[in-house]
């Protein structure tokens, strides 16, 4: 099996949560069976959204990557995946930096979305927004994609920070959120990891993709482990 690194703590939760579902669903029955991990819970990296949303220089980012970069390639990982959407604004300049294979997970993500055939709605940071993470991503797949009003957006980043502030785990306004859309025929994309976090009521499950769901069974078959 191939060694895996995490560029985490975008935020801490969202990486623990990550980390727990990669090991909920390997293929493994002991120890020895697991995939060997490499975390970098990089919690002091720049906050991606106002990078982006300030027009500051992606150097900020780059330089704070590459010195993880640096340890992943010493730990020898073949895979590089990254359990923040607003993150992957970058994917293309972080992808020069090494040659480490780096996990797409918003393209993963849409790819199993057309799948369904539906439109879809980005439910993620304003970043992820502006800097059209999943827009440049779907002009692959070609599927409607529904924009968010601002006072939808504004909620949206409210749950966001105060699951980073609080770690909470259950959103009432979230669901809302979710099920607005699906009246409209439209699945949500937890286009932010900490949204992944939050508990989807049954009714709902159906109407979503989650993209660290995506990025778990990603990571696992690329690094040869059977995903269960």
């Amino acid at each position: 099996m191939e060694k895996l690194a995490i560029l985490g703590g975008m935020g801490p939760l969202a990486t623990k949560v990550f980390y727990e579902k990669i090991i909920a669903h390997e293929d493994a029955k002991s120890d020895n069976e697991h995939l060997d991990i490499l975390i970098s819970s990089h919690a002091s990296m720049p906050d991606r959204t106002q990078v982006i949303l300030k027009g500051l220089h992606k150097s900020l980012v780059l330089k704070e990557v590459e010195k993880d970069l640096k340890i992943f390639e010493a730990y020898g990982a073949k895979n590089l995946a990254i359990p923040c959407n607003t993150f992957h604004y970058f994917y293309e300049d972080v992808k020069k930096l090494t040659k480490i294979n780096i996990i797409n997970m918003p393209y993963e993500t849409l790819k199993e979305l057309s799948k369904r055939g539906k439109k879809f709605i980005v439910l993620g940071t304003d970043g992820t927004k502006k800097g059209k993470v999943y827009k440049k991503f779907n002009a692959e797949f070609q599927m409607e994609e529904i924009e968010t009003d601002q006072k939808t957006q504004e909620k949206i980043m409210e749950i966001i920070y105060k699951i980073k502030e609080t770690n909470m785990t259950k959103s009432k306004e979230l669901n809302d959120i979710i099920r607005t859309y699906k009246k409209l025929g439209a699945i949500s994309i937890l286009a932010c990891t900490e949204l992944s976090c939050i508990e989807i009521e049954d009714d709902l499950k159906d109407t979503i993709i989650d993209p660290l769901e995506i990025l778990t069974k990603k990571s696992i078959e690329l690094s040869g482990q059977k995903y269960k």
